[in-house]
């Protein structure tokens, strides 16, 4: 990642009292005078800090600003050097589980030992970490030998994961240990195939001929077997959490004795029982399961996770389909949400043109899923993406294109209470378009919608007691598909919003990830009628993404 106008952050999430220090790499020391500047949302917040430069090399100096403590919240910085502004921003959180944002590692050869992949999820503020196919084997998670191939035959070091771990855990960042709650080797399975699942007709049931399913209801030996072998990752590796892995069928087998198993009515038990064991460890590891294109969403939803993890697959095709699957998962659960939704037009691209389309599908997707919400599951390794479900296989960001992510991995930070911690009611579909005249959206460029449709700009509408949350996504230049490749969309300049709003307002501001990732206060005009007051505001532009918040009494 480029260092231009950037700031590295020690930790991707503090705990209380954890220190804050922001480093800035110059090419001398600076001669202007340094200005750090904190925010919660459009407020700032005063914040003593101290300040030292640290000679690298002969053509980089880096300056190191530690912050005084703050209190549990989220915050955007600004240093400003003369002309030159940098920004970011970070979260202060009581426990690691206040939030996921989730990230991945795949690699882990004995080649693989630097750190640059664990920095490239700090600087995101990727502050869970899955460790993917980092395994012996499906039933043997953690190898007796140091180096060792993984089941797909990948050299992997078990010095160079616990290398990771351990920096992960350093820079404030929960290492997850993948394990697939059901697949066992074959060998395993042929010494207690009474551990098995089965056809009606007794046949055993396989995953690409070369893993067996095995049952995983509280009275066979495989959920004791398989969660100890989560256990023994946990206290010998070090990791701070299992990623549950499913593979979304089977869905209705049967046991060695041919009895018929629901597996959706048996999941939450074992969820439940590998998070009370693993926690017993240590308070702050848990658990996240998978749950394959929503299922069994309605039986796990309460269940003891971090949060509720999705893969999305067809058909649930639509950006509308994403929204539908966050708003869901967070009305059964009430707990947070993180789609692993991978970017399939990046496997195709080749040309600049084939690439371009895929970022700008990435921004759109990740734009949809933040601005619903929820968080989304694509960004790991050194600059990858995640491009299908075998994570190896990741695509890699340029460098231009890492500094836009790392923008909208900034703006979900520093606005997480317009995001994934808002709660307020969405009043999309009844405060705007069709019969609804609450909320009205006004452009001589562009149609809007409250549901995400082609061509549109796509308004969510989020009403807390004292604040009202829009988020504007471009679809004007696009269809409402998330998964395919997308068109560069035209900045729109004209867009007013006019609410029939009979309250006190405090301010309304607006903010992008595509632009600086400052707030700035808009002007309003006001207007008194027999229906209440009328509040009308100017958009100053959209690009892909844009949030606006009125602030009221």
């Amino acid at each position: 990642m480029t260092m231009k106008n950037c700031i590295v952050l020690n930790k991707a999430q503090y705990l209380i009292n954890d220190q804050v220090i922001l480093t800035i790499a110059l090419n001398q020391i600076a001669s202007d005078t340094i200005l750090v500047k904190i925010y919660q949302l459009h407020h700032h917040i005063a914040v003593e800090y101290q300040y030292k430069y640290i000679q690298k090399n002969d053509s980089t100096v880096e300056l190191m600003i530690q912050l005084s403590s703050l209190p549990i919240g989220n915050y955007g910085v600004e240093v400003i050097i003369g002309y030159q502004l940098y920004e970011t921003a970070f979260d202060i959180v009581s426990s690691y589980k206040d939030c996921v944002r989730y990230g991945f590692l795949s690699d882990f050869s004995n080649q693989e030992n630097d750190i640059l992949d664990v920095e490239n999820l700090k600087n995101l503020h990727l502050n869970t970490v899955q460790f993917y196919d980092w395994m012996y084997t499906h039933d043997q998670l953690v190898s007796k030998d140091i180096n060792y191939l993984d089941p797909l035959g990948r050299p992997t070091s078990l010095e160079t994961i616990k290398h990771k771990i351990e920096k992960c855990i350093e820079y404030g960042m929960r290492p997850f240990a993948y394990g697939a709650v059901y697949a066992s080797s074959k060998t395993l399975y042929e010494k207690h195939p009474e551990w098995g699942l089965y056809t009606l007709d007794h046949q055993p049931l396989v995953f690409f001929d070369w893993l067996n399913f095995m049952n995983i209801s509280n009275n066979s030996g495989w959920s004791d077997y398989i969660i100890n072998q989560f256990i023994f990752a946990i206290e010998t590796v070090k990791f701070m959490g299992i990623h549950m892995d499913t593979y979304g069928f089977p869905k209705n087998v049967h046991d060695y004795n041919g009895k018929n198993i629901a597996l959706a009515d048996h999941f939450p038990a074992l969820i439940n029982r590998a998070s009370q064991k693993i926690q017993e460890i240590n308070p702050q590891n848990g658990v996240i399961f998978n749950c394959v294109n929503n299922w069994p969403i309605e039986k796990i939803a309460n269940t003891n996770q971090d949060a509720i993890y999705i893969e999305v697959w067809p058909p649930h095709d639509s950006y509308f389909d994403l929204y539908r699957l966050i708003r869901e998962a967070k009305y059964l659960s009430h707990n947070q949400v993180v789609l692993a939704a991978y970017m399939h037009p990046f496997k195709d691209a080749k040309t600049p043109l084939e690439i371009e389309k895929a970022e700008n599908a990435l921004l759109l997707t990740n734009a949809v899923i933040n601005a619903s919400g929820g968080t989304q599951l694509v960004f790991g390794e050194k600059n990858g993406i995640l491009q299908d479900s075998y994570y190896a296989n990741y695509a890699v960001s340029s460098e231009n294109f890492q500094l836009k992510i790392q923008n909208y991995a900034d703006f979900l930070v520093r606005y997480a209470d317009l995001l994934y911690n808002d709660i307020g009611m969405d009043i999309s579909m009844t405060a705007t378009s069709g019969i609804n005249e609450d909320i009205q959206f006004i452009s001589n460029q562009v149609s809007f919608s409250p549901n995400g449709k082609d061509n549109t700009v796509w308004t969510i509408v989020r009403e807390q007691q004292n604040r009202i949350t829009i988020q504007l996504i471009n679809l004007s230049n696009n269809n409402s598909m998330w998964n395919q490749p997308k068109n560069k969309n035209e900045k729109i300049e004209d867009i007013t919003i006019k609410l029939n709003l009979d309250r006190i307002i405090k301010g309304i501001y607006f903010a992008s990830p595509d632009e600086s990732l400052m707030a700035q206060s808009l002007n309003y005009l006001e207007e008194s009628t027999n229906r209440g007051k009328w509040v009308t505001v100017q958009i100053p532009s959209l690009s892909n993404w844009t949030t606006v918040w009125i602030e009221m009494e």
